[in-house]
């Protein structure tokens, strides 16, 4: 009997965290071609993951799916807490089933880390390994609501509880870094860094189809206040000018939080601003930008590693963003593939000078690294990085 390995993903349905799971999918199916791999997450985010993957080179994988068990355009707390934790007692129990030796869960809620480890105090004979991802920002306590601050004691209880053959994985040596001064040494002892993994892969030659009339400067994902995604109004009503010209066009690409809406303006373009969009159509409309603009600082990317920026480098569009530790790391070790600002002030001047050719030559050496930076960091280096956790 083959030994098996069960991933699990209990928090996101449809296309949400699909790159991230999909990688990881592929990264312990090329560790372990031998061995069962049991992938288990809600219905329609199999069929995603199924669509991405080049199924023929991996014979070894299997799928079980669930219902979903929440509304994403009707937030509930209380319908993903209790559903996150009914999906965990399933997933242990099919595992358990399946007589398997590891298990990979690829993201928790708080109240998912606190209610697994207080599990796993009564069954300590198998291995997990846990991805964490942006509930760590849930650790930070200043400036920050009641109820953010409890689901951090929550967190904090659940870390405490994992027991000795529980293991973390950080997506970026930086956030390791930041976690020194917040978790005890147990808990970091523990916990490893590897890059955020994507597949960098891209059918045809989308970058083809950018539009070579005046620049196309785009906010790419879920836009909210936490991101400073309201800076991008204030860029527009700046260049108001360029704007009407049609020479500056600011657009953003997915999901507007109602907390933006006070916000808009038709002097920023506003594409599948009501839900997900699928990732076929994210990457065409991400083709048509020159740049892409981040304005994330330290309050929101400290202990989270941007999905966003891969998709930057994946699709070679150069960024522009304010200076944060995750983007001031990643470009310190991988060259620089894009303009890191000091402030609001210093995006504009760099938009004003991208507007006049100035910056040519450093683009172009943006676009290597960027090209560089998928090679040295493709799914089979990753692989390797993650075999030495497991």
């Amino acid at each position: 009997m083959k030994e098996v390995i069960v991933i699990s993903e209990v928090v996101h349905n449809g296309e949400a965290h699909l790159q991230v799971n999909s990688c990881f999918v592929q990264m312990v199916s090329i560790l372990h071609p031998s061995k069962r791999i049991v992938f288990r997450a809600e219905a329609k985010h199999i069929a995603a993951l199924k669509k991405s993957l080049p199924q023929s080179e991996y014979s070894n994988l299997e799928f079980l799916s669930y219902d979903k068990y929440y509304n994403e355009k009707k937030y509930n707390w209380g319908l993903r807490i209790i559903g996150e934790c009914i999906q965990i007692i399933k997933t242990l129990r099919k595992g358990k089933s399946l007589g398997n030796e590891l298990y990979i869960w690829t993201c928790l809620f708080p109240t998912g880390h606190f209610f697994l480890n207080l599990l796993l105090l009564f069954q300590r004979d198998k291995k997990h390994l846990i991805i964490l991802h942006g509930e760590l920002e849930y650790l930070k306590t200043k400036n920050k609501r009641a109820t953010e601050i409890l689901f951090g004691i929550i967190l904090r209880v659940g870390l405490y509880l994992s027991n000795s053959k529980t293991k973390y994985i950080v997506l970026g040596g930086n956030i390791k870094n930041s976690l020194k001064i917040m978790l005890s040494e147990r808990i970091l002892k523990k916990t490893y860094s590897i890059l955020h993994p994507y597949n960098y892969y891209v059918e045809g030659d989308l970058n083809s189809l950018n539009n070579n009339e005046g620049l196309i400067i785009g906010a790419i994902g879920t836009q909210m206040l936490s991101k400073n995604s309201n800076f991008i109004y204030l860029l527009a009503n700046h260049f108001i000018d360029e704007v009407i010209q049609k020479n500056v066009t600011f657009r953003t690409i997915g999901k507007l939080l109602p907390e933006l809406y006070q916000f808009e303006t038709d002097l920023v373009e506003k594409l599948y601003s009501d839900s997900f969009v699928s990732q076929k159509q994210f990457e065409f409309e991400i083709s048509k930008l020159d740049f892409i603009v981040f304005f994330y600082d330290n309050r929101a990317y400290q202990l989270c590693a941007s999905g966003a920026v891969f998709e930057a480098i994946r699709m070679n569009v150069p960024i522009i963003s304010i200076k944060n530790d995750f983007f001031q790391w990643l470009f310190e070790n991988y060259g620089d593939m894009g303009f890191l600002c000091d402030n609001l002030e210093d995006i504009e001047l760099v938009i004003d000078k991208l507007k006049n050719g100035d910056y040519d030559e450093r683009i172009q050496i943006f676009k290597v690294n960027m090209t560089q930076f998928k090679i040295k960091n493709d799914l089979n280096t990753l692989a390797l990085r993650l075999k030495k956790i497991i």
